[in-house]
């Protein structure tokens, strides 16, 4: 496998600053906002209908109708436990921003909420995927037990990124396990719908696997390890897990981007990214692969929350691509959500190389 590439630069946008941060007077997102999915919509019919049936005023929707694209951003928020509700149980939260992630529009109230029986202690790190004429939304379902609570994947769907409908669990052979980080593939990789997954115990615990199926809802197939992690001497442990769903390339590869959690001599953690290629006509299915594409640098990817402790993290849930660039919102130090940039002529020397 190829690994002499450099890394392509990573652009961090709007001079590092967050585009989604905590709102004081808002008990569901008042204490972190973080891990963003993400949803690029340029079909103007699909624009107008989705616009028409958003909770803004009509000045504000008159002012969405003028872009010729949108992203729509599902994060991840936390508030504080008061006495009518525990806020701490992530929730997912709504904005709507231009393709360049600057911000347009906000929902001040969550769109999906951790109100069924395999989710009820949060809603976690949803990641998008359209197929057919709805956007799929995987996620991290976690939810109490008499014998332990417990992290599984679970899924919901939208035509309109407001109205979700719970599909409940994932039917597939790897969630009895403890498991996080579900995304599918772009399209249909090999004639089948491809998952990507991270057990948290069993074989190959902590590394990126994957699954396949004829149907978006399963039942899923596991097809066993897909990228491991790569030993670093500077960390005491390393661990990794999807982060973007993989986009598809013109050539017919796909891009993918993941995450690396260290932990470091002193106990602490660090989370970065990584970049890979995927060919499914080739027998090992990763032919590129180079990390670290991005570390904690910035003072919000490197403080978060005061109260929470979560530091030197950066963590990805979506990627588009616009203009040939590749454009992603992420999240900082558990906390913010920021956004990236990767030039296409950068991109393209990467992926050449």
């Amino acid at each position: 496998m190829p690994s002499n590439a450099a890394a392509p630069p990573v652009f961090r946008l709007h001079d590092g600053h967050p585009l989604i941060q905590r709102v004081r007077n808002h008990p569901w997102e008042n204490r972190v906002t973080f891990n963003p999915a993400c949803a690029l919509v340029t079909d103007p019919d699909e624009l107008f209908e989705v616009i028409s049936s958003l909770p803004f005023d009509p000045a504000t929707k008159d002012r969405l109708r003028l872009q010729q694209a949108l992203c729509f951003l599902l994060y991840r928020a936390q508030g504080e436990k008061t006495a009518e509700y525990d806020h701490t149980r992530s929730s997912i939260g709504l904005a709507i921003l231009a393709p360049d992630l600057t911000l347009l529009a906000r929902h001040t109230a969550p769109v999906i909420l951790p109100d069924q029986d395999y989710d009820n202690l949060g809603v976690e790190d949803g990641r998008i995927t359209k197929v057919g004429d709805r956007y799929y939304m995987f996620y991290c379902a976690y939810s109490s037990h008499p014998d332990g609570n417990r992290i599984r994947l679970a899924v919901a769907s939208t035509r309109n990124f407001v109205d979700w409908k719970k599909h409940g669990l994932l039917n597939g052979d790897f969630n009895h396990l403890h498991n996080k980080n579900s995304m599918l593939f772009e399209g249909r990789p090999g004639g089948l719908l491809t998952l990507l997954h991270r057990p948290m115990e069993g074989e190959n615990a902590m590394a990126i696997h994957r699954a396949t199926s004829t149907e978006v809802l399963g039942p899923w197939r596991s097809e066993g390890l897909l990228l491991a992690p790569k030993p670093n001497s500077a960390f005491k442990d390393t661990w990794i897990g999807g982060g973007a769903p993989p986009l598809l390339l013109p050539d017919g590869r796909y891009l993918v981007i993941y995450h690396i959690g260290n932990r470091k001599h002193d106990g602490t953690r660090e989370y970065d990214l990584g970049i890979a290629v995927a060919d499914f006509q080739r027998p090992e299915i990763i032919v590129k692969r180079l990390e670290p594409l991005l570390r904690p640098e910035s003072p919000a990817e490197t403080q978060g929350d005061a109260d929470l402790g979560v530091n030197n993290v950066v963590f990805i849930c979506g990627a588009y691509f616009h203009n040939g660039d590749l454009v992603f919102p992420y999240a900082g130090a558990d906390s913010v959500v920021l956004g990236g940039r990767i030039a296409q002529a950068d991109l393209r020397t990467f992926l050449d190389s």
